[in-house]
């Protein structure tokens, strides 16, 4: 299906998202955000959750956030 979920953000304020599905990822993502947070060099990551994927990249401050199902990897 693709990407589910989107965010942007700049250390903890949110500046934009999209949700196609009624699912928990804006809590999911805020919840990776705020641990993201704690370091301040740019990074990217994958975490699990049930059967999604979010991806995070940040960079120079910036963080994009994705959610796919994990067929789509």
């Amino acid at each position: 299906m693709g990407i589910l979920y989107g965010m942007v953000a700049r250390g903890q304020v949110v500046l934009a998202e999209f949700s196609a599905t009624q699912t928990n990822a804006s809590t999911v993502a805020r919840q990776i955000l705020e641990k993201m947070s704690q370091g301040k060099n740019d990074s990217n990551s994958s975490f699990s959750h049930d059967r999604y994927i979010f991806h995070v990249k940040r960079t120079d401050g910036l963080t994009v956030l994705c959610m796919a199902d994990d067929a789509s990897g």
